[in-house]
């Protein structure tokens, strides 16, 4: 008996660590945190350590908090694949119905015009030039009413689509893996942001709202590096990352490391004006950090370039004016936002 007690204990705790392992990223906790949680199940079960949530540990194995636990968090699991899929789903049935209705539209007017330039044509043929003449200037007109008309549609039915897509695609951003991770900061790394740059650029080129870059640079930071050696340089770079990424919060807001000590965010549906405060409040919130370290408190600045996407800029053209703003910061005297 208390051999089949061990292995159930043994085969309870492998699938607590594999859940953990094969978990989704979830809108308030990704993968990696998920995974942790049910490792630390896992080890109360296996030694008695306190529960996750709770401080003291107990001999007694809390299976009914287990349980609820894995309830509530597989609740919403299924909450959030329902939804992304339920997005994919309106996605997928506005595109159908909106070329049904584009192509049904343009069908009538394509017909409508056909039949009006058969009048012309026949009229052409008996008719006297000032009738001609008229005929001619109201077919114009026709045609230039139906371009116009279906320029209207398109535009409504584009941006109606890239706002469908938009919040899809914030939905199934899943970026919190190994492969997108910079491991140091725990930012997207600079291969997810060279992804998402095309991903912004292209929603900008199809709403009407803007996007804007900031590039976020610490000052003399080789200084930190040669006075208190990489390890110092390490903290100072984490704890600016929780700076900016307690600034852009929103969720659509992206940030990462870019290289060395610098960090770049990408945000969407923000004005010129509105990026530029963003960029104060990041550079102030850098001032304040007070970073232990020994016995020392480090203190560190920020300079930032800041530019909003202009319509049809491809990104290494956007990326190449915000380094240009970032460039004016930093030789205009550091601790600085230009933009």
């Amino acid at each position: 008996m208390a051999h089949d007690a061990d292995q159930l204990i043994d085969t309870l705790t492998g699938l607590l660590r594999d859940f953990g392992r094969f978990s989704f990223d979830l809108e308030r906790q990704d993968a990696r945190k998920t995974q942790g949680v049910f490792d630390q199940w896992a080890q109360h079960f296996l030694t008695g350590v306190a529960a996750p949530g709770l401080k003291v540990a107990g001999a007694a194995r809390n299976y009914a908090e287990l349980r609820q636990h894995f309830q509530n968090h597989r609740k919403q699991e299924q909450v959030e694949v329902t939804q992304g899929q339920d997005a994919l789903r309106d996605v997928v049935w506005m595109f159908v119905s909106s070329l049904n209705r584009e192509v049904t539209a343009d069908r009538a007017e394509d017909a409508t015009l056909q039949k009006t330039l058969n009048g012309v044509t026949t009229t052409l043929q008996t008719a006297p030039p000032a009738e001609v003449r008229r005929l001619a200037l109201e077919a114009v007109k026709q045609v230039q009413d139906v371009l116009s008309s279906r320029r209207e549609r398109q535009s409504r039915q584009v941006a109606e689509l890239a706002g469908k897509l938009e919040a899809l695609g914030t939905q199934l951003e899943v970026a919190r893996r190994e492969s997108t991770i910079d491991g140091l900061t725990q930012l997207y790394n600079r291969k997810a942001f060279d992804d998402q740059l095309a991903r912004v650029v292209e929603l900008a080129g199809l709403r009407s709202g803007g996007a804007a870059m900031l590039i976020i640079d610490i000052d003399h930071f080789k200084k930190v590096n040669d006075t208190w050696g990489h390890p110092a340089g390490d903290a100072v770079l984490k704890a600016v990352a929780t700076a900016c990424s307690r600034v852009f919060k929103r969720k659509g807001d992206f940030v990462a490391r870019y290289g060395g000590e610098e960090l770049v965010a990408l945000l969407r549906e923000v004005t010129h004006a509105e990026a530029i405060g963003l960029g104060e409040r990041v550079r102030e919130a850098i001032g304040a950090l007070k970073v232990p370290w020994e016995k020392d408190a480090l203190q560190v600045t920020a300079s930032i370039g800041v530019a909003s996407w202009e319509r049809g800029e491809r990104g290494e053209q956007w990326l190449g004016r915000t380094d240009a703003m970032l460039y004016k910061a930093k030789h205009g005297g550091r601790n600085r936002v230009e933009g």
